[in-house]
């Protein structure tokens, strides 16, 4: 019987994001007879095992953090290499900027394929940030096979001069099954209509539009909440920002966030700029209505009036009304909730992406032998 293919992810985790919550479940899902799979999280200070190694754990599945030396520290690049041949990996399958440079160079030094998947750009007005990204795009170049989330971030990549050659589009998934196990957070729910939105609280979300636009509804519909769960950057000025009402609450970074959102009557997502969000996938597998932004990522999943409804993010007045087009249409939005997750179960399982990884690995391995 054939051994199956040894696949290492590399990325470099600060906490259970929508990077994170992919890995583990293209792990869980990657058949066990054909691809033993492992995660690897660069860190750059030694202390306590990161959430996503404690995740990982919990899964049965195998992760450890590797301490860089600092931040791009060349030392890395060898102790990854050494823990590559050591353990046999024959593909090193990278996330995001820092891990794709590590990655790629201890994958040259063991001769192991090296492959990356781009989880989308940021909109940050951090400069270092964006000299990072633009030296990752073309450090993409390199990559014996780089797997854009969406056709969107494909058609990018194709113009940063990733060869088409090198290219494979493998749709983002969600593990529905996790998303089932999940019980509403208990006791948590407050007594009115509750509007949420999960996800990191950086420019790029544009959390400030639905703030926005919530100040405005609330002078409207006194029934209304607007619950924010995430952390970031932004996080200082969207609570002065949303000072003047105390119907906004700011739930902080939760590990239990599906737990959260299943407690919502309605989720919106107001970025700029998306891959195929996880955490819309989520929403809309645990059945909550849904509103986002019109932009290409977010249209992948949402079919306007029938999966969900699309809005201007440059508009909050548009989002104010397909807010209260969905209150206050309950019996619509439960059945756009229900399409919605047919959507996710046909099209966008984590069953359905692993099973695409698992042909490209074996794709790979061909080549390389």
């Amino acid at each position: 019987m054939k051994a199956p293919l040894k696949v290492v992810h590399v990325v470099g985790s600060t906490g259970l994001y929508g990077a994170e919550q992919w890995i583990l479940a293209l792990l869980r899902y990657l058949p066990a007879d054909r691809v033993e799979g492992a995660i690897v999280n660069l860190v750059d200070e030694p202390g306590e095992t990161s959430e996503l190694v404690r995740a990982a754990a919990a899964r049965g599945l195998r992760a450890i953090d590797l301490y860089t030396g600092g931040r791009y520290n060349p030392q890395a690049i060898v102790n990854l290499a050494r823990l590559a041949r050591a353990h046999a990996y024959g593909i090193l399958h990278s996330h995001g900027h820092k891990a794709d440079l590590i990655a790629l160079a201890a994958a040259r030094l063991v001769r192991a394929t090296a492959m990356s998947t781009p989880h989308g750009w940021s909109r940050e007005r951090d400069r270092r940030l964006r000299v990072y990204e633009a030296i990752d795009r073309r450090l993409l170049r390199l990559f014996d096979a780089v797997c854009p989330l969406s056709p969107d971030l494909h058609d990018g990549l194709r113009r940063a001069g990733v060869r088409e050659r090198r290219l494979r589009t493998i749709v983002n998934g969600v593990d529905v099954d996790a998303v089932d196990s999940v019980s509403p957070a208990a006791g948590w729910r407050p007594s009115c209509t509750v509007v949420g939105y999960v996800g990191q609280l950086i420019e790029r979300k544009n959390v400030e539009c639905l703030v926005r636009a919530f100040d405005d509804l609330v002078a409207q519909r006194h029934d209304l909440r607007l619950v924010v769960v995430g952390d970031g950057p932004r996080a200082g000025a969207l609570r002065e920002m949303a000072g003047r009402t105390s119907r906004v609450e700011f739930a902080g970074y939760r590990a239990d966030a599906v737990a959260l959102m299943k407690t919502f009557d309605l989720f919106v997502l107001p970025s700029w700029q998306e891959g195929i969000p996880r955490c819309l996938m989520e929403a809309m597998a645990a059945r909550v209505p849904v509103i986002a932004s019109d932009i290409p990522g977010n249209r992948e999943l949402v079919e306007h009036g029938v999966t969900g409804l699309l809005f201007d993010p440059a508009n909050p007045a548009d989002l104010q009304r397909a807010i209260l087009a969905t209150v206050e249409r309950p019996e619509r939005a439960k059945r756009m909730a229900e399409r919605a997750r047919e959507v996710i179960e046909h099209r966008f399982s984590a069953a359905r992406m692993a099973g695409e990884y698992t042909a490209l690995y074996e794709e790979c391995s061909r080549s390389s032998s």
